[in-house]
């Protein structure tokens, strides 16, 4: 048992003729006669006049505009991730600023340098490691984007 056919065996051919523009007087005669044919010639006109249509009403941008704007917003976050990270460097520095005047107002600065070397022990000397592992994690912290950006200029990307 065998399915029936859809349609006209030269639909295809009749519609490639339609494209290309080359039809045979024999093709020709067979479409203006075959009611699938028909169909489809009137179908596929009618989606051509569409496809034209909705190519004169789209106009998209150039690409060199496309580029020129994507490069535009990637300074643009670059510039407002930088602010960010300065707004906060400044932050932690009147902080360190701060910090430094408590401990100079409590009269740590005015005693002389072999007493501040020797009450270096016990909860003192915790302290002072601890803020100097403070000032380097916010040094690295600073020069990070500034050291990133240099990496790549010299083509030492990380591939991310």
């Amino acid at each position: 048992m065998s399915m029936k056919q859809m349609g006209c065996e030269h639909e295809n051919r009749v519609l490639r003729a339609m494209r290309s523009g080359k039809w045979s007087a024999e093709l020709r005669q067979h479409a203006a006669g075959c009611a699938d044919c028909s169909e489809a010639m009137r179908v596929a006109e009618a989606l051509q006049a569409e496809a034209r249509h909705s190519e004169m009403q789209c106009h998209p941008p150039d690409a060199h505009w496309i580029l020129e704007r994507s490069r535009r917003l990637a300074r643009e976050a670059a510039v407002r991730r930088m602010s960010r990270l300065l707004k906060a460097m400044r932050i932690l520095a009147a902080i360190y600023a701060m910090a430094a005047g408590v401990w100079l107002t409590r009269g740590y600065a005015a005693l002389p340098y072999r007493e501040i070397a020797s009450s270096f022990h016990g909860p003192s000397s915790h302290f002072m490691l601890l803020g100097a592992i403070v000032t380097a994690a916010f040094a690295s912290a600073g020069l990070w984007p500034i050291l990133r950006e240099d990496g790549k200029r010299h083509g030492f990307d990380s591939g991310r």
